[in-house]
């Protein structure tokens, strides 16, 4: 097959807030440079879509910036586009074993030894999080013990009552969209520090789900890819790359592009359909095999008003129903009601199986037990489960199974000859959001810009 021949300074592969991060820091320097994106489109696990019924914007990816997210603000004080705080007044439910009841704040109403309990395990959380280097956890005093076990090992062994438990599960399945036996309890605390710390990861108001987009997150991406719209070739699934003393070999079914630097910016599980003419170093190879992608599901119902508030609630519910275990408001301030609900984890990949006239029947059904037959009144209804994204693989972001950050966190960012790597996995600071992949992004860059001098 003839592919097309081109030179350029640097190639990045991922048009994701990574990838365009990456590209303006160089484009700023004067770099030529070429995106290559597998999809049809830039977002990555970012992608707003404009509902047909209701004409909404909802999105189905990453969608909330947090008061400490500064590269995201600088975004979006760069490009004006507007923003608007979520809704985070009225009561909030609580549903455990067919119990219900409301409460406000971050902590649902328990009996009171599950609240001492939950309250004690989030202290002792937090102050581990703050043992954690953010630059290299595997340096942490007790990191070969913390890393030796998993979340779920540590939520048994320190949290004693169901309820408290339950709690606990639906905080850590809402930020990392896996089950607590998926991850280790060194990536789980260093996730919560490189996030400021676990209330801030699970709150609303000043929290990381604080603040949203009028026109989706997908909108503030395309205004910072303006600049180099047309470096940007879509639909180029990267397939091979090579390394020379000169450079590097990006080959795409269409595309030969001959470059000095490559930065790959796709999740770190992806990377294995690449082919490395240059085996990668064993520790790299063997890191993104125990990295594999969350699962993450969204379900997004509209009405014509967010009645759910004239009732008093804030929409957000914490439940052990099957399958939806946490929901938010994410109604703009146009007057339209947008409910959200989160599946995660073992519960997505189990939902995502029905057909999605089930899936909304069941969204529908769950919203009338909590609020009545106005529930019924939808005027649109859509759902995305990110495991069926072949270029995802899941969502939010690749998780660290035990072992993985002592044996291997050290190679996690380090270059191959020619090759760098970003993606909001590889982040010091908010690993695993949008603020995070620019991060990401700007550090790759970076590390380009000074082996050029």
């Amino acid at each position: 097959m003839s592919r097309k021949q081109i030179h350029t300074d640097c190639v990045i592969i991922g048009a994701g807030y990574a990838g365009i991060a990456a590209a303006s820091r160089l484009h700023e320097a004067g770099k030529d440079i070429m995106i290559l994106e597998a999809r049809d489109r830039t977002g990555g696990r970012v992608n707003a879509q404009v509902l047909s019924d209701s004409g909404v914007i909802v999105d189905l990816g990453a969608q909330w910036i947090g008061p400490t997210q500064h590269n995201m603000w600088n975004w979006v004080k760069k490009h004006q586009v507007e923003v608007f705080d979520g809704y985070d007044s009225g009561k909030n439910i609580f549903d455990y074993k067919g119990s219900t009841s409301t409460y406000k704040g971050t902590i649902p109403k328990m009996n009171p030894i599950a609240l001492v309990e939950i309250g004690i395990a989030m202290a002792r959380l937090n102050k581990m999080c703050r043992q954690i280097p953010l630059k290299s956890p595997w340096s942490a005093p007790k990191a070969l013990e913390w890393d030796s076990i998993t979340m779920e090992t540590w939520i048994r062994s320190n949290i004693k009552t169901s309820q408290a438990r339950m709690a606990m599960h639906v905080g850590l399945e809402t930020v990392f969209s896996c089950q607590a036996s998926e991850i280790s309890l060194l990536h789980f605390l260093f996730y919560c520090h490189a996030g400021d710390d676990l209330d801030t990861m699970l709150g609303v108001t000043g929290g990381a789900q604080q603040t949203l987009f009028k026109k989706g997150t997908q909108h503030l991406l395309e205004q910072e890819a303006k600049p180099f719209q047309e470096k940007i070739y879509f639909n180029q699934p990267v397939k091979t790359i090579g390394q020379n003393a000169s450079g590097a070999v990006i080959l795409t079914d269409e595309l030969e592009v001959v470059s000095s630097k490559v930065i790959v910016a796709i999740p770190p599980a992806l990377c294995q359909k690449i082919h490395f003419e240059q085996p990668l170093p064993q520790r790299k190879a063997q890191l993104f095999q125990r990295m594999p992608m969350g699962a993450a599901m969204k379900c997004f119902v509209v009405y014509e008003t967010p009645f759910w508030r004239e009732k008093g609630f804030s929409g957000q519910i914490v439940s052990d129903r099957w399958p939806f275990h946490a929901s938010f408001d994410c109604s703009k301030p146009d007057g339209k009601g947008i409910f959200l609900f989160f599946v995660e984890g073992q519960y997505a990949r189990d939902f995502i199986e029905l057909p999605q006239h089930i899936r909304k029947e069941k969204v529908l059904s769950e919203l009338e037990h909590y609020y009545g037959a106005q529930a019924r009144t939808a005027i649109d209804y859509t759902d995305k489960c990110w495991t069926e994204e072949e270029y995802s693989g899941g969502g939010y972001a690749g998780n660290f199974t035990p072992g993985a950050w002592t044996q291997f966190g050290q190679v996690l960012r380090t270059p191959v000859e020619n090759i760098h790597w970003a993606g909001t996995e590889t982040a010091v600071k908010w690993c695993g959001y949008m603020d995070g992949a620019i991060e990401s992004g700007y550090r790759a860059a970076n590390e380009i810009l000074d082996s050029n001098g």
